[in-house]
């Protein structure tokens, strides 16, 4: 067996990194990460070389150069790799990463660090850790993505520098070329009204507009998606998108967040034929990829299987250019989705209704993504019990060949939801690589971010994980759900409290008390809103909301108007506050 290598010792190393003289930008940045990280480690700075540097005796070489020429009597390096494949390999005293293009080196450059360690938990928090000798053993990994698409969409997930650690490729990130870039979409989610809005058109064509209970909908409308005229202008539009967003690969056409489908003669004729209303939209957004495809044969349109459009269509089939992405968001999220029939319509005995979709749409798609709910959209500070399926769930996709996951968490501009950043990184690692380990992704994470304060913190989790094991958990729960009970919420204050003790410094007390949020505001929820300590409690989470950066409590409400109705004990007037639309 090969020996370790010794890649620096007391501050000294042997060793320099090469890349190409030409080398994409992309490659030049791994370089770069991989030489100051190695100097935060160790103290010792490898000096980076253009490959027209005389060879030293021990070269990390990153992409392709033209020692490769000189070296492939002993690499064993493959001549084509996918665009996120990449492949490490320890020879003598030299290693190579080679991968493919844009991202594949950059995510072997991590790997690698991941080897010797290293870890990117937040986007404010890692490990680096000090290493007088920095050895590494022989290597020989070939990797690539289990998933094509990879998006924890959560604010903090958002950050560049994070995903690109962490291997994500999220369309929402701050990716900037140099990490690789992302895979960027437009407008990636409801968009009916971007094609045909009503202010425009309804006054004069109110046939464009879905027919309901025998009238056609101004508002709340969907699009009559068999009238020709409809079809003519989305292409027009896409066209236009396309025109207009030339760095774009993907766009969404897709339903408006509600129902009021087309009931048209025609609209329920091909429905009832398909036996869903699946059958409409398939049929549309095919007919626009077929008209957009022999100008633009790189573009992908994306669309919907989501709530009236879930269930797949008897005859119709995606064209190879439409991705169909199924959306989670009836379901229970304290069990499995493969193990659970409940959703949050009831109960489904003997027929689970979503993995039912599942494979049938994975029988007729070779371009099935995933929308899955990670967060509770009416309380985003509440403890959310799903980090026990996650791993399940995300194997279930991957076994059913689905090519890309999205899951949505607290996307506000201050983020804060109840453990946002653990969900951010456990999902990360899964999306990778299914088989990672929840578990293990959790303690690294805990233990990373919350030093001597982890144990408290993951029996805070375990607790009332356990308490909803026999309940069924969904994305909008109020505070008063029965798993929720008074024993486990003072359970949770003395774990709190000794995590709190327990704190290594000021700046992981400040994460502890961040994570505290949730059980404060489940605790005051839960509370006679004519309680005599209520009031100034509510004033002091408020005032610590804000000072921690959050921004929503309810999602796209704001801050000071959603505390002004907890103060009253009126949480369900949520409704009356404006929305706070920005874009997703």
């Amino acid at each position: 067996m090969p020996s370790p290598l010794t890649l620096a010792d007391r501050g000294q190393s042997r060793y320099q990194i090469v890349i190409a003289a030409d080398a994409p930008e992309p490659e030049q940045f791994a370089a770069r990460e991989l030489a100051g990280i190695i100097g935060q480690m160790s103290g010792c700075t490898l000096p980076i070389v253009p490959d027209s540097a005389l060879p030293g005796p021990c070269e990390i070489l990153i992409g392709r150069c033209n020692r490769h020429l000189v070296l492939q009597s002993f690499f064993e390096l493959p001549t084509s790799l996918e665009a996120e494949e990449f492949v490490i390999q320890t020879r003598h005293l030299c290693l190579a990463i080679v991968g493919g293009q844009p991202r594949g080196v950059l995510y072997g450059v991590y790997t690698l660090l991941e080897q010797l360690g290293c870890r990117w938990f937040t986007s404010a928090v890692s490990h680096i850790p000090a290493r007088q000798t920095l050895v590494f053993p022989s290597l020989d990994i070939r990797q690539k993505p289990a998933f094509e698409y990879r998006e924890p969409y959560m604010r903090d997930a958002f950050n560049g520098l994070w995903c690109v650690r962490n291997k994500m490729n999220s369309n929402k990130s701050d990716l900037t070329p140099d990490q690789g870039g992302r895979m960027k979409w437009y407008n990636f989610h409801h968009s009916f009204y971007q094609i045909i809005n009503e202010k425009d058109y309804f006054d004069e064509h109110p046939e464009y507009f879905s027919l309901v209970d025998g009238k056609r909908l101004r508002v709340r409308s969907q699009l009559c998606l068999t009238n020709p005229d409809v079809v003519r202008i989305a292409i027009e539009k896409v066209r236009q998108w396309i025109r207009d967003n030339p760095d774009c690969r993907v766009f969404s056409v897709g339903q408006n967040d509600w129902a009021n489908f087309c009931t048209c003669d025609s609209c329920r004729a091909l429905d009832e034929r398909e036996g869903s209303h699946a059958g409409t939209m398939l049929q549309f957004v095919n007919q626009i990829a077929a008209a957009i495809e022999p100008d633009h044969p790189d573009v992908l349109l994306h669309t919907f299987a989501y709530q009236y459009t879930r269930q797949a269509p008897r005859t119709i089939r995606p064209r190879p250019n439409v991705i169909v992405r199924l959306c989670t968001i009836e379901c229970c999220f304290s069990h499995p989705l493969e193990s659970c029939s409940h959703d949050r319509h009831g109960d489904h005995p003997g027929e689970n209704l979503f993995v039912r979709d599942l494979k049938a749409w994975s029988k007729i798609t070779d371009r099935l993504y995933i929308w899955d709910y990670i967060t509770n959209f009416s309380h985003y500070l509440q403890p959310f019990p799903n980090l026990r399926v996650l791993e399940a769930n995300v194997r279930l996709f991957h076994r059913y060949g689905v090519k890309g996951v999205l899951e949505q968490g607290n996307f506000s501009y201050g983020g804060k939801g109840e453990m946002n950043e653990l969900r951010s990184y456990i999902l990360a690692k899964l999306l990778w690589n299914p088989d990672y380990g929840a578990e293990r992704a959790m303690d690294e994470f805990l233990t990373g971010v919350y030093g001597m304060a982890a144990q408290p913190i993951k029996a805070w989790l375990t607790s009332y994980h356990d308490a909803a094991a026999d309940h069924h958990a969904h994305i909008n729960d109020p505070p008063e759900s029965p798993y929720f009970t008074d024993e486990l919420l003072q359970q949770g204050e003395v774990l709190f409290d000794r995590a709190e003790q327990l704190a290594d410094d000021e700046t992981v007390l400040e994460r502890v008390r961040i994570a505290r949020l949730g059980l404060r505001y489940v605790t005051l929820c839960r509370m006679d809103p004519a309680g005599p300590d209520r009031a100034e409690k509510l004033r002091q989470l408020a005032a610590d909301c804000k000072r921690y950066g959050v921004t929503e409590i309810w999602e796209r409400k704001v801050l000071n108007t959603s505390f002004t109705f907890l103060e009253q004990g009126q949480p369900e007037r949520r409704r009356e506050i404006p929305r706070w639309d920005y874009y997703m």
